[in-house]
C-alpha cells in the first residue's frame, strides 16, 4: 500500500490544525494510538505543541519523558517522526503536549485512497427526495473515496444513489451522492458493486483520510 519514503524539511509541512496519531509502545501503561493534534508550533523555541490526546473519550496526559511516533497525515501523505514528551503545559487555556520540532520527517506518499475490508452496514436511496425508495447494502471494503458494496438491489455502471452510513460516533455519511462505477460477479448476498463518493465535502474526507488510517495502522500492528 506504502508507495515510497522520504525525508522532507519538516517546516514545510508541519502545520497548525493538522490531524494527527501518537503511537505510544515504550510504556505499557499507556501502550496504543491516540488521536491529536498540531494545536501550535513557537518555530523560535523549535517547539510542535500536540493537542491532548484522547481515548474512548478520556484526555490521556503523556508525562514528560515518554517516547512516542507520531505521525501527521493531510490529504496525499504521512509524516512520520519520533520525539519525546516535554510534559503537559496550559497554552491558551488548553493543556497541550509539547515536543522538540524535527527538522526533518519521514514523508510517505500513500496511493490517494487505501481500501480497508471493513463490514458496515448501510443505505442507499434512489434519490435524494424524503420519500427516496431505500435499500439496505453491506460495506466489503472502503476507502476515503468510495467503497465495495453488497445490495439485493440491482443498480448499473452510472447510476447515482444517496448514502446513509456510520462509520463511528463522529463520522456519518448523510445522503452522500455516490457513482456506482462497476459491477462485480454476484455473491450468495447479493450484487456486488464499486463506488465512488462524488462532491464529498474536504473536511469529511480529511476525517475520512484519518479514520482509515487509524484502521490501517490498526491492522499493521495486529498483523505483527
Amino acid at each position: 500500500m506504502m508507495a515510497y519514503v522520504e525525508l522532507v524539511d519538516a517546516q514545510k509541512v508541519l502545520k497548525v490544525g493538522l490531524p494527527a496519531v501518537i503511537n505510544i509502545t515504550m510504556v505499557r501503561e499507556l501502550e496504543g494510538s491516540f488521536k491529536t493534534n498540531i494545536s501550535d508550533i513557537d518555530f523560535g523555541r523549535k517547539i510542535l505543541f500536540l493537542s491532548i490526546p484522547s481515548y474512548k473519550g478520556r484526555f490521556v496526559p503523556i508525562p514528560k519523558g515518554v517516547r512516542m511516533n507520531v505521525n501527521v497525515f493531510d490529504r496525499s501523505s504521512i509524516y512520520e517522526f519520533d520525539t519525546i514528551s516535554l510534559g503537559v503545559v496550559k497554552l491558551d487555556n488548553m493543556y497541550v503536549i509539547p515536543v522538540p520540532f524535527p527538522d526533518e520527517v519521514r514523508k510517505t506518499e500513500r496511493r490517494k485512497f487505501v481500501r480497508i475490508p471493513l463490514y458496515l452496514e448501510g443505505r442507499l436511496y434512489l434519490s435524494p427526495e424524503e420519500d427516496a425508495e431505500s435499500f439496505p447494502f453491506t460495506t466489503r471494503n472502503v476507502s476515503a473515496g468510495g467503497m465495495l458494496i453488497v445490495t439485493k438491489k440491482h443498480l448499473n455502471p452510472g447510476d447515482i444513489i444517496y448514502v446513509d452510513l456510520t462509520f463511528e460516533e463522529n463520522l456519518a455519511l448523510v445522503k452522500q451522492k455516490t457513482k456506482v462505477v462497476r459491477e462485480d460477479p454476484m455473491v450468495e448476498d447479493g450484487f456486488v458493486f464499486g463506488t465512488q463518493f462524488l462532491d464529498l465535502p474536504a473536511q469529511l474526507e480529511t476525517k475520512l483520510v484519518r479514520f482509515i488510517f487509524q484502521k490501517e495502522l490498526k491492522m499493521r500492528n495486529v498483523k505483527r
